[in-house]
C-alpha cells in the first residue's frame, strides 16, 4: 500500500466568498492507494481513454464511459466487470464519443453522447428509454440542441435534467422528458458566463457547481443559477489550474477537481485538489507517472458512500481507488 503525506499550511480568499471565509487550514491528511485496474484494450475491463464515472446511491454498480471504445462497462467497487452496453453507431443505445454520465435516484443511467450531440437514457441494466438532443447528428446553437456537450445532472426531485452544452458555452435546462426548458449562461468570464463548461453537480441542498476549461475555474450558484463565488484560474497554486477536467462532490459536499497541469508553462505534475464547498483549499494527492498513485492524465472522478476516490486516467488507461485517513 503505498501513502501519500501531505502537511498543508494554506491561505486564501475565494473569489465573492467575504473575507470570514479566508481559511487558515493546518491539517495532516494521509491518502493512501486502495486498488487499481484496467489496461488499454477492448477486452471486458480495459479501456480506450476512460472518461466519466458514477456509483449508483447505493455503490452497487460503479457506471464507467469507455470513451474510444463507445461503451460504458460497469463494475462493483472493487473492480470487478459486470455488464457493458452500447457500441459505436448512432442508433439508439449507440454512441459516438460517450463522455459524461449521471445515474439519477431510481438507478436510470444518462449518458450525454457527444459525438452524436445528444443525451440518451438507459435503466441501470443498459436497455435503452429514450434521447434527446440533435436528431440529425449535427451541431447546433438552437435552443434545445448541443454542440459538443460533455456532462449533465439530473436533480434529485426527477424534474429537471441540466446539460453541460459546452461548445455553445452555456447549460440547458429540459424537463425530465427532455422537453428544453431554458438556456443559463452564455460566453464570457463574468459571474454566471461560461467558457467551455465541462462538469455540473449539484451539493445535497441543491447548489450547482460548474468547472469550465476556457476560464480554468469552478463557479457555485444557488439551485436557481444566481452566481454565489468562484475560485480558480490558469495556474500551479493550490486555488489555480491547469486545463481543468471535471469534478465530483462527497456525501459532506466537499469539492475535489481533476487538473492534469498539461498546457505549456504549468507543473506537468497531474494531480487532483480537494475544496471545501466554499473553495477553500483542503488537499491534494497525485504526480505524474505510471506507477500506484500517480497519473499521466487524470481525467473524472467518482466518490463512494465511505469517501474512497476512484479516479480515471485516460492515458494510462485504468481506475485508481484512493482512501483518505486525516488526522487532527
Amino acid at each position: 500500500m503505498t501513502f501519500i503525506s501531505i502537511n498543508l499550511i494554506d491561505i486564501h480568499v475565494v473569489t465573492g466568498a467575504p473575507l470570514t471565509t479566508m481559511l487558515l487550514n493546518k491539517l495532516q491528511e494521509n491518502y493512501s492507494f486502495v486498488t487499481e485496474w484496467g489496461s488499454k484494450g477492448k477486452g471486458d475491463g480495459q479501456f480506450v481513454r476512460p472518461h466519466d464515472l458514477e456509483f449508483d446511491k447505493d455503490d452497487k454498480y460503479l457506471y464507467v464511459v469507455d470513451r474510444d471504445g463507445a461503451r460504458i462497462q460497469v463494475f462493483d467497487k472493487n473492480g470487478t466487470f459486470l455488464f457493458k452496453f452500447g457500441e459505436k453507431g448512432k442508433g439508439d443505445g449507440q454512441f459516438i464519443v460517450p463522455y459524461g454520465l449521471d445515474v439519477d435516484v431510481r438507478g436510470h443511467v444518462w449518458v450525454v453522447d457527444r459525438g452524436n450531440h445528444r443525451v440518451q437514457q438507459f435503466d441501470s441494466q443498459g436497455n435503452f428509454i429514450s434521447k434527446f438532443g440533435n436528431p440529425d447528428g449535427h451541431h447546433s446553437s438552437a435552443p434545445g440542441k448541443f454542440d459538443n456537450p460533455r456532462h449533465l445532472e439530473v436533480d434529485k426531485a426527477l424534474k429537471y435534467v441540466y446539460v453541460a452544452d459546452s461548445k455553445n458555452n452555456r447549460i440547458q435546462q429540459f424537463d425530465i422528458k427532455g422537453n428544453f426548458v431554458k438556456v443559463i449562461g452564455r460566453l464570457g468570464n463574468n459571474p454566471g458566463e461560461f467558457n467551455i463548461p465541462t462538469t455540473i453537480e449539484m451539493d445535497s441542498i441543491g447548489n450547482f457547481f460548474v468547472n469550465e476549461r476556457g476560464n480554468e475555474r469552478v463557479q457555485k450558484f444557488d439551485s436557481n443559477w444566481n452566481p454565489i463565488l468562484s475560485w480558480g484560474s490558469k495556474g500551479i497554486a493550490n486555488n489555480q489550474f491547469c486545463h481543468i477536467e471535471h469534478l465530483a462532490l462527497d456525501k459532506d459536499d466537499n469539492v475535489y477537481v481533476t487538473d492534469p497541469q498539461s498546457d505549456p508553462g504549468c507543473s506537468k505534475q497531474p494531480r487532483v485538489l480537494k475544496f471545501d464547498n466554499n473553495g477553500n483549499f483542503i488537499t491534494k494527492f497525485g504526480s505524474y507517472g505510471t506507477e500506484p498513485s500517480q497519473f499521466r492524465d487524470p481525467e473524472h472522478l467518482a466518490l463512494d458512500n465511505a469517501g474512497g476516490v476512484y479516479v480515471s486516467d485516460r492515458k494510462n488507461n485504468n481506475i485508481q481507488v484512493f482512501s483518505s485517513n486525516p488526522i487532527n
